[in-house]
Order: structure tokens, then sequence, then C-alpha cells
């Protein structure tokens, strides 16, 4: 779904930016707490908030809509097992499935975890298992819109591959907008389609991603994190004059350099 915030007033700001439908969107932000409560409505407002051009009259409903992924799972949580984990999230939720049991054997194969799995202790799970858990809690509700804060950090490559592939698929599959909050510009850069910077409460820039971090000029004078790859890029046009493109990964940058240099 696509979200317009429009004369959204924050801290005597007015926040204007959208949250592109059907696209993997990334926000930028030195404070992600409130980022996230505006993107929740967790905050009074002023303005006009629409959903697919229909204005927001009932904020519960919207509520509904989404989901969000936080940083780690609550370590005050008093449950034992996966299946308890995931249990109280539907009845939180007011979740009214057929099967129970159904339902959360098939939120662990949409994110490929084995229903073994279930029988865990939550407290023995690896990293990477409780994050993609955390996913699975998340797809429960259904929600059109997903929220992920910090998703990558506490995965290594193999997992954070597996888990982007993962979000491109129930983007593209199931028609799921997702949001990835993120202050590490590397991921913003490779994983997100589409960018909004919020910096200092105010939205500092939206647009493409692609577009916005390959300009180094406007990145550097609005001190804004440069994705390594960028750089590296950057610097080689700049010094050694070297003819090749921006890529989002490293392979295609040495095929440049094989081709022209």
């Amino acid at each position: 779904m696509e979200i317009i915030f429009k004369n959204y007033k924050y801290k005597d700001n007015n926040l204007n930016f959208t949250i592109k439908d059907n696209e993997i969107n990334g926000i930028v932000t030195n404070n992600q707490e409130e980022i996230v409560d505006i993107l929740k409505l967790k905050l009074k407002y002023t303005g006009k908030i629409t959903i697919e051009g229909q204005l927001i009259k009932d904020p519960i409903e919207y509520k509904k809509k989404i989901n969000i992924v936080p940083v780690e799972i609550d370590n005050n949580i008093h449950f034992q097992t996966v299946y308890d984990l995931l249990e109280n999230e539907v009845l939180k939720r007011k979740i009214s499935p057929k099967n129970l049991e159904k339902k959360v054997e098939d939120s662990l194969k949409i994110v490929g975890l084995e229903e073994e799995l279930l029988d865990r202790n939550i407290y023995t799970l690896s990293s990477s298992e409780k994050k993609f858990i955390q996913l699975a809690m998340a797809l429960l509700s259904n929600p059109e819109l997903l929220i992920l804060i910090e998703p990558f950090k506490v995965l290594d490559k193999d997992n954070e591959k597996k888990l982007i592939m993962l979000l491109e698929r129930i983007n593209e599959r199931y028609n799921k907008t997702i949001v990835i909050v993120d202050n590490n510009i590397n991921n913003i850069y490779k994983y997100t389609n589409n960018l909004i910077i919020f910096k200092n409460n105010k939205i500092v820039k939206e647009g493409k991603t692609f577009d916005i971090l390959t300009n180094v000029d406007y990145l550097k004078k609005n001190k804004i994190d440069i994705p390594d790859i960028v750089e590296i890029t950057y610097l080689a046009l700049k010094n050694k004059k070297v003819k090749i493109d921006y890529h989002k990964d490293i392979r295609d940058i040495i095929k440049d350099i094989y081709k022209h240099v």
C-alpha cells in the first residue's frame, strides 16, 4: 500500500513523504524510535495521511495493517518455546485462524524455517534463527506494511543475503510494502529501492535510493554517510579518471575496471 504523509506536524516541522507501494523503502535516520512512532501514528498529529488515496479517518484500522520487526526479541518475554511465542502473537493481535497450529506452522514455512523449531526454547536459538522467527511473528497478522528496524544487525553475510532474498520474495509474491529503518548506509544502498532521509526531525531528502546515494557531492555537503562501494567508484572517477559506473555489487565494479583499464 502507498502511504502519503502530507503536512504531518512534528516538532514544529511539516513532514511530507511517501512510503512507496509494493517497494522496499529505506529510511535513514538519527532517531529510529521517533520515525517508527510516526509510521505507527503513535504520536498526536495534524495534517493528512492517505492510504491508496483514501484519507485515514480511523488510526486503529491503519494500525491493523502494519507490523514491526524490532531489532531483537524482547528479553523480558516469559514464553518457553517458539510455539508459545507465536501463539501469543496470534492472541495479542486478535487473529482468529481456523487452525492455530497450521497458521503457526505456515508462518515458519514462509520464512524458510522447519516446524521442528516450534518446540525449541527461545533462549537456545541463534541470533539468525531469532531474526527469522521475528519475521514469522510479524507475518502472522498478514500486514500490508512491514517495518523492519536494523534487520541485518545480528546476521552474518549468508543470513543477510537469505533475509533480503526472503524480503524481496515477500514483496513480490505477496505484494507487501516494506520499510527498512537502518543507519547502515551500505545496507540501505544495496537493498532498498526508495529512500527517505530523516535527520534532525526533518525530511532531508526523498527519492530513488540509487539516485540519492550516488550523488556524492550532495552527500558530502549535507554530511550524509556515503556507501563504501559508491565512495570507491567516486574516488576512481575523480582521482584516477577511470570510466566506471556506479554499481551495488563490487563484482560489477571489477568487471568495469577490467573493461576500461
